[in-house]
């Protein structure tokens, strides 16, 4: 078990970059994908290359409705027109195959068929979950062995969704027990919490009931709004399954589906465009991880420098969503600071281009940095 243990979290890690300073994580390599064989067989290498596929699509677009599109249908029909390479590998005695694909063609296809597209910026979520095994309650902690664990593993690699668990030393013993997750009392788990870098955090439960086991869930934000007196879930989750793991799956898939609605971003078909700044931009290197960065984001077809003043520089956005999914992504991102917004006639630029008179707000950001 804990070769096995160790084996996966081995795989997660090529996937998910964490840092410890920030809230959100950086999950990398959403263009491969590793699928268990039971040999070289040609056959099986075809199958194979298929699964890897359907992977690759879920975890760019975190949605199970992605795969039945027809666009995905059609496609999957020829999915090694898509692989760059493919090779074998064997991990604790099992075998591998690990295909990778043409990220942007990929992208494309899946913007052709307006499906969400979900960067590789994505919420970092804190799991609290009591299992129960042979009558024995108790919480997943972050060094756990068991078998429940190592699900959560393989679904938070599958769908793209990173998860962070709790220590349960005694700092967290002290204030959240079995009773406080099952009995949702979420200001104790949420005082708790604040200890973590994260940016939702999961109340769930799996317990068996009779032949089946039953599960049910319940995600926050990291902070209640400004004029909430409590927290309050963004989506709640239960249900009666046939195993553990099938309970794990509908938990990852429920926390997945609701981020893909705040920040996936499918191609909204319009010409949308906006403005937005950065400030202190002192040194050309910033410049361009600004630029870069923007290139990226799922939001953004395209971003260019616009105007200059001083260590001001705007930038002009053509987006596939509309603003408000823009600053929504941004916002999650640890490496940007939202500054304030302000009208163009309070600015004063080096114009790259001619601009028209705007009184439009325009929003302000402060660059971090890598």
């Amino acid at each position: 078990m804990l070769r096995s243990m160790c084996r996966y979290l081995m795989i997660f890690a090529l996937f998910v970059s964490i840092s410890p300073l920030a809230t959100a994580a950086e999950v990398n390599k959403l263009d491969e994908s590793l699928v268990a064989v039971e040999s070289r067989a040609n056959n099986l290498r075809s199958q194979a290359i298929k699964q890897a596929f359907k992977d690759v699509v879920l975890k760019n677009t975190g949605t199970e409705t992605a795969l039945t599109h027809p666009d995905v249908v059609k496609q999957l029909a020829k999915a090694s027109s898509l692989m760059t390479q493919y090779g074998y590998q064997e991990l604790d005695g099992e075998l591998f195959i690990q295909v990778n694909f043409d990220h942007k063609r990929l992208i494309s296809l899946l913007r052709q068929a307006g499906l969400p597209v979900w960067g590789k910026q994505r919420p970092l979520t804190l799991m609290w979950l009591v299992e129960d095994i042979e009558n024995e309650r108790s919480i997943l902690s972050d060094a756990s062995s068991s078998s429940t664990r190592e699900v959560f593993n393989t679904q938070s690699d599958n769908r793209g969704v990173p998860l962070v668990f709790p220590l349960m030393d005694l700092d967290d013993a002290m204030q959240v027990g079995v009773n406080d997750i099952r009995g949702q009392f979420t200001d104790n788990v949420a005082n708790a919490s604040l200890r973590y870098q994260f940016n939702y955090f999961i109340m769930a439960t799996i317990a068996p009931q009779g032949s089946v086991f039953r599960y049910q869930m319940a995600l926050y934000p990291r902070e209640r709004a400004d004029d909430a007196s409590q927290l309050t879930p963004l989506i709640n989750a239960n249900g009666e399954v046939a195993t553990v793991e099938k309970a794990v799956t509908a938990i990852t898939a429920a926390a997945s589906e609701y981020y893909v609605s705040q920040y996936a971003i499918a191609d909204s078909g319009e010409k949308l465009t906006t403005k937005i700044a950065f400030t202190d931009v002192s040194h050309m290197k910033q410049l361009v991880e600004i630029e870069t960065y923007l290139n990226q984001l799922s939001a953004i077809k395209t971003a260019s420098v616009a105007r200059v003043e001083g260590t001001t520089v705007e930038f002009n956005l053509a987006l596939f969503g509309n603003e408000d999914d823009l600053h929504r992504l941004m916002k999650l991102d640890p490496r940007i600071e939202v500054i304030k917004s302000i009208t163009a006639d309070d600015m004063e630029y080096a114009s790259f281009e001619p601009m028209a008179k705007v009184e439009k707000q325009i929003q302000i950001y402060y660059w971090k940095g890598q």
